[in-house]
């Protein structure tokens, strides 16, 4: 009850995947496919320069459920973009994933009220991390990992009411704020 009446409300997954396809990742999968079937490399490495300037807000974060199901769907699109792009160019092992600038946890922002969620966020989207480097790594046949760990989500613990936004992101470099609506 205490929880609820602070505004904290459970999302399930498939809701979350509903707001997230809706708000930007429809657009960016479509882009994709119509890039892919023109073979446009050009195209795809555009798309991907894109896609990793993409900086995104949740500001009642919770425990970071839109945020680590955001970041995970765009790094799964960007896995996909890598490989298309390692087929058309004819590239083997040649293109390591080492060497990349894969997205990165930083690309995220959570305002939270308590403590306890904001860090149950950030650590469940190390874990994030963690898992889509594993399945990058599976994908391209190479170990990835990303220590000593030097990028961090901004996870903000305080009332996203009363917080001036701008000093938690420059306005400019934010491409989306998501989460649950107010009830």
């Amino acid at each position: 009850v205490e929880r609820r009446e602070l505004g904290a409300h459970y999302t399930s997954e498939k809701n979350i995947l509903k707001t997230i396809h809706g708000l930007f990742l429809d657009e960016l999968v479509e882009e994709f496919e119509n890039l892919k079937s023109r073979k446009s490399i050009k195209g795809l490495e555009d798309l991907l320069a894109r896609m990793r300037k993409i900086k995104i807000l949740d500001p009642a974060c919770g425990c970071g459920n839109f945020l680590i199901l955001s970041y995970r769907e765009l790094r799964r699109l960007e896995i996909n973009l890598l490989k298309e792009i390692r087929k058309l160019k004819g590239l083997g092992l040649e293109l390591s994933i080492h060497t990349l600038n894969s997205l990165d946890v930083d690309c995220l922002y959570g305002i939270e009220i308590e403590e306890f969620p904001a860090q149950i966020a950030k650590t469940a989207i190390w874990i994030m991390d963690h898992l889509m480097n594993v399945e990058m790594g599976k994908e391209f046949g190479e170990y990835y990992v990303r220590l000593p760990l030097k990028k961090a989500p901004t996870i903000v613990i305080g009332n996203a009411l009363s917080l001036k936004w701008e000093e938690i992101i420059n306005p400019e470099e934010l491409s989306y704020i998501l989460g649950n609506p107010p009830f």
